[in-house]
């Protein structure tokens, strides 16, 4: 199993199920008219497939090369696809082919040269088109042609791999507010966002020239020339031509990258050489440490040539951040002066406002003379008058509270009154009770001694009344 096949299968939903997988492979055409719905969810899964795998960097374009924003028609990328159960794809011509009549792909060449933006309308479907396909679906309209049998070798630009890629440049872009970091030279941009796709895959040199054209031509971000870049403010509708001065930035950038990256390989000379000449000297070997220690000689002498050169193109180029900054600056606060001089002449000057502020003045002055007239001619207030009804409604609204107090303190007397009254009636109820219990108690005591009388105890006379009533007791006993 390959790479690009094995990756399919572990990350595209639609191919891990095996019925839909038999669906996949097998030569769907027919279903363009039988089962449209089942045919564009076929076409529809092996784009998303293929743009998710091409921007992965696992679909080979030519030779090892590995294009984030194009891929390639071929017998190769089929046999890429053999499924071991299901064997090679045959749908790839309907895909392809229905990939570009839907605008989701785009031949390179043509996407390349053309001079109308892919977002125009002319570009896009149009409502005649669309309606079309619905007629023919129903049978109104006859079919088009059949779909390709073979799948005709081409690259082809993947839509949404580029905008994915559009945007997150631009987003990056938002970051950089100077003038001269919106200018960059080709390797410049090669090196910010090589991998704004696929931090494992940088981009191609193909993926490049796409990248800008669509940069340029649909997004309308940039204008470049063959080794400048330049990014419009985020403020204006349309980038500024290149200028020298964008060319200078740019040149500048590459020459400043080139020097820095020369200092680290001289470190490197530099600490092997030292290495080198201690282990001759160590070793007794002093003509191989006699040249090794010019070897680092002339190391150090090229770093300090190349530090200082790298410092004074450092200088230069903040200079000209600087600068390129301070231009900026200037045309806001023109177009400020000028903006100023436009509202100013609109109030008429300072004269103008002068004049409005007198003449509001004076009518505000004759507004309060007016005033003044008309309270002149108002009848005067009877002060006492005033106070003499103020004191009568001061005097009813005391009689008001000594009523309403009178009135609390007789209900409140009142409230008392059946207090004492109830307390009254439970005194007299409980004394009545106690009485109850003292007679109760005398008649208890009056039963108790009469019984106690009612009781009599007889002593007998003599001994011989005893004995006589003991002998009667006794009862004889037969012999």
């Amino acid at each position: 199993m390959t790479e690009l096949l094995e990756y399919i299968l572990d990350h595209e939903e639609a191919f891990q199920n095996q019925y839909r997988l038999s669906s996949l492979y097998a030569d769907f055409g027919q279903q363009h008219e039988l089962n449209p719905d089942g045919y564009k969810s076929n076409v529809s899964a092996w784009i998303k497939a293929l743009s998710d795998a091409t921007r992965a960097g696992i679909v080979p374009t030519q030779g090892a090369t590995h294009d984030l924003l194009n891929i390639r028609a071929s017998d190769e990328l089929a046999q890429a696809l053999t499924h071991i159960q299901y064997g090679k794809p045959t749908c790839l011509p309907a895909v392809f082919h229905d990939a570009v009549q839907n605008k989701e792909m785009m031949p390179l060449n043509e996407f390349l040269q053309s001079k109308e933006s892919i977002y125009s309308r002319s570009w896009l479907p149009s409502p005649w088109k669309v309606l079309q396909w619905s007629l023919r679906q129903v049978g109104v309209l006859g079919k088009p042609s059949g779909l390709p049998q073979k799948l005709g070798a081409g690259n082809f630009v993947l839509i949404k791999n580029i905008e994915l890629a559009a945007d997150e440049i631009l987003k990056k872009m938002k970051e950089h507010v100077s003038t001269a970091d919106r200018v960059l030279s080709r390797a410049e941009f090669m090196k910010r966002f090589a991998n704004i796709l696929n931090t494992t895959a940088p981009l191609t040199a193909t993926d490049l020239n796409i990248m800008l054209v669509h940069l340029a031509r649909d997004k309308q971000a940039i204008t470049y020339s063959t080794q400048t870049i330049k990014f419009k403010p985020e403020h204006e509708a349309v980038p500024e031509p290149i200028t020298q001065e964008d060319e200078a930035i740019a040149n500048l950038r590459d020459t400043l990258a080139n020097i820095n990256a020369q200092i680290q390989p001289l470190h490197e000379k530099i600490t092997l050489a030292d290495a080198a000449a201690r282990e001759a000297v160590a070793s007794k070997q002093m003509v191989r440490a006699k040249a090794a220690l010019r070897s680092k000689k002339l190391a150090e002498t090229a770093l300090a040539q190349r530090t200082d050169v790298a410092l004074q193109l450092e200088t230069i180029f903040a200079q000209l951040q600087q600068a390129s900054d301070q231009v900026g600056i200037v045309e806001a606060m023109r177009a400020g002066a000028v903006a100023l001089k436009s509202l100013n002449e609109k109030v008429g000057g300072a004269e103008g406002v002068q004049g409005v502020v007198d003449a509001v003045n004076e009518q505000m002055a004759t507004t309060e003379e007016i005033t003044n007239i008309i309270n002149e001619i108002d009848q005067p207030l009877d002060e006492a008058e005033i106070d003499n009804e103020f004191e009568a409604l001061e005097k009813a609204e005391k009689e008001k509270e000594e009523e309403e107090e009178a009135a609390k303190t007789a209900t409140r007397l009142a409230e008392l009154g059946e207090v004492e009254k109830k307390r009254t009636e439970m005194e007299r109820a409980e004394k009545a009770r106690q009485a109850n219990e003292e007679k109760k108690e005398e008649a208890d005591v009056d039963e108790a001694s009469e019984s106690l009388a009612n009781l009599s105890f007889v002593q007998p006379d003599s001994d011989e009344q005893m004995k006589d009533a003991e002998d009667e007791r006794r009862v004889p006993i037969p012999a």
